[in-house]
C-alpha cells in the first residue's frame, strides 16, 4: 500500500490514499464486502432483533387467547378457615393417624350402657397371639385395653374388634402395669430390674421414659398435681419421687423396711403419701408398717410417723375419702382398717383363712377380702368391724378389682402360684355383697381391670393368651 495521502471525502483529514476507512471520522470509504463482521453489525443484527420481538409477540397473543378461555373445571371451593390455636378442640377425626398405630386408625364406638349390679353378663375372647399377657389395664376411653406381655412388650387392642393397634418394646416384662393421669402406663418388673419404664400413650413411636428407682421396683402411684409420681422398691428400701415426663427424680428418702405398696391418703387435711411395707427375718416375716409423710413437704419425707400393722400385709385398699386403709394381713387371718385422717386407729376382724387382698364396697359399707387358702370371700361390716358372711368361689382367688362406683367387685380364679392354672371370675355384688355370676375364662386367669365408666371388664388369661371381656 502506497504511503501517499489524500483528504478523506467525508471530513477532509489526511487519510492514506487507498485506505478503506478514515481514522478521524470512521467513515466507510469503499463498499464492505458483504458477510464480513462489519457487515453482520449493522442491517444483519437488526433484522435478527426483528425477528425475535416478532416471535414473542404472536406467543403473547397465543397466551393470550388460550388464557381466556372459560375452564372446564369449575371454580375451586373456598378454603376451610382455619380453627385459631387454642380456641377450640380439634375433632378427633381431622387429626393425623399415630405413626406408631397399626393400620387406619378405628372410629369411635358407642359408649357402652351404665353398669347394672343386677344386670346379666356375658363374657367374649379376645385372642392376643403367641404371647402370655402378663397384666392388663384400661385406657381412659373404655374402648381399648393395654397389656403387658412376656416378651417384653406393652400392647393396646381394641375391643370392637380385638386386634392389635399398638405396641411397644420395654426393657423387660412387666409383672403388672399402672395408669397414670389417664396417660401414663408405668410397667413394673418387681426382679431383676431396677427401672421402671413409663410409656406415653399419646406417643408410642417415642422410647418409653425409665425411672431409676432402685434394685426390685414395688410400686408406683401418681400425685394430685398431674405431673408428679411417687416410687417405692423393696430391695434398697428406697421411695423416690420423679416428675413426668422428663423422668428427672426430685427427691428420695431411705426407709428401714423394705415398701410393696403406696397409697395417697388425706391425713391433716392434705394429701399423704402411706408407705406399706415389711420386714423379713431369715426369709420370714418379722414385722410390717405404714409410714405417713407429706410428698409435697421439703425435704421430702424429713417429717412421717411410723404405724405398726401386723407382720405381712397384702394388697388393700382406700375409702373414698382417702381417710383409711383397709387390708389384710395373711398370717394372722385378720382384716385391718387404719385411719389416718386424724388421730391414727387400727381396727381388725379375723377372716378366712390365707387372705390375700382386701376391698371396700358399697361406699365403704363393707369390706371384702379374699382367702386363697379357704377359696372364699369374707364379708365385713367396717362399721362394726365383724363379719356379715363368707362367700364360696369357684376357685382360688388371685386378684381383684372394683368398679369405680365400688358396687361391683371382679375377682380372677387363678390360684396363687406362678404361672397360675386356674380359671374363670366371680361378681360380687348387691346389698350385702354375695356373688351374683360366675363367668368362665381361659387357663390361667392371672389379672383383672374394670373400665374407667364401669361398663366393662377384663381378665388376662396366661396359658390361654386371651382375654376375656366381661359386658352386660
Amino acid at each position: 500500500m502506497s504511503e501517499r495521502r489524500v483528504p478523506c471525502p467525508s471530513c477532509g483529514a489526511r487519510i492514506v490514499e487507498g485506505a478503506r476507512k478514515c481514522r478521524a471520522c470512521k467513515a466507510w470509504l469503499g463498499e464492505r464486502p458483504r458477510g464480513s463482521s462489519a457487515s453482520l453489525s449493522g442491517r444483519e443484527p437488526r433484522l435478527a432483533r426483528a425477528a425475535v420481538s416478532v416471535a414473542c409477540g404472536v406467543a403473547a397473543v397465543i397466551i393470550a387467547t388460550l388464557t381466556s378461555l372459560k375452564s372446564p373445571v369449575g371454580e375451586a371451593p373456598p378454603l376451610t378457615a382455619l380453627t385459631p390455636e387454642g380456641a377450640g378442640a380439634v375433632d378427633a377425626s381431622d387429626q393425623a393417624p399415630n405413626p406408631a398405630a397399626f393400620g387406619p386408625d378405628s372410629p369411635e364406638p358407642a359408649p357402652p350402657p351404665p353398669l347394672d349390679p343386677k344386670g346379666r353378663w356375658r363374657a367374649r375372647e379376645i385372642r392376643i397371639g403367641d404371647v402370655h399377657p402378663l397384666d392388663v389395664v384400661f385406657n381412659p376411653s373404655g374402648t381399648s385395653i393395654y397389656v403387658s406381655a412376656d416378651d417384653a412388650s406393652l400392647r393396646e387392642y381394641t375391643l370392637q374388634s380385638g386386634e392389635i393397634v399398638h405396641k411397644a418394646s420395654m426393657p423387660a416384662q412387666g409383672d403388672h402395669i399402672r395408669l397414670l393421669f389417664d396417660r401414663y402406663v408405668a410397667v413394673l418388673r418387681h426382679e431383676d430390674a431396677a427401672r421402671i419404664p413409663v410409656m406415653d400413650t399419646t406417643a408410642w413411636d417415642r422410647d418409653p421414659v425409665l425411672l431409676d428407682v432402685g434394685r426390685t421396683p414395688g410400686d408406683i402411684v401418681a400425685l394430685p398435681d398431674g405431673r408428679t409420681v411417687v416410687a417405692a422398691t423393696t430391695d434398697t428400701k428406697r421411695v423416690t419421687k420423679f416428675e413426668l415426663p422428663t423422668g428427672v427424680r426430685l427427691a428420695n428418702i431411705t426407709l428401714p423396711h423394705a415398701t410393696g405398696q403406696l397409697f395417697l391418703v388425706q391425713a391433716e387435711g392434705r394429701p399423704y403419701i402411706a408407705a406399706l411395707g415389711a420386714l423379713t427375718h431369715a426369709g420370714r416375716p418379722a414385722g410390717a408398717w405404714i409410714d405417713l409423710f407429706d410428698p409435697s413437704e421439703s425435704p421430702f419425707g424429713a417429717t412421717r410417723r411410723s404405724i405398726a400393722v401386723g407382720r405381712e400385709p397384702r394388697e388393700g385398699d382406700i375409702t373414698r375419702d382417702g381417710g383409711a386403709v383397709f387390708f389384710p394381713d395373711r398370717l394372722s387371718n385378720t382384716a385391718i382398717l387404719l385411719s389416718v385422717a386424724g388421730v391414727t386407729e387400727t381396727r381388725k376382724a379375723p377372716v378366712g383363712v390365707g387372705p390375700t387382698a382386701g376391698f371396700l364396697l358399697d361406699d365403704d359399707r363393707y369390706g371384702i377380702t379374699l382367702n386363697a387358702e379357704a377359696r372364699t370371700a369374707s364379708v365385713i361390716e367396717l362399721s362394726t368391724m365383724t363379719v356379715k358372711s363368707t362367700l364360696p368361689l369357684g376357685g382360688v382367688p388371685r386378684t381383684g378389682v372394683t368398679s369405680p362406683d365400688r358396687k361391683t367387685l371382679f375377682v380372677a380364679l387363678g390360684g396363687t402360684q406362678w404361672p397360675p392354672e386356674g380359671s374363670g371370675v366371680a361378681v360380687i355384688a348387691g346389698d350385702p355383697p354375695r356373688v351374683v355370676a360366675s363367668l368362665p375364662t381361659g387357663k390361667g386367669a392371672c389379672a383383672v381391670a374394670v373400665s374407667k365408666d364401669g361398663a366393662r371388664a377384663a381378665v388376662a388369661s396366661y396359658w390361654d393368651r386371651s382375654i376375656t371381656v366381661l359386658e352386660q
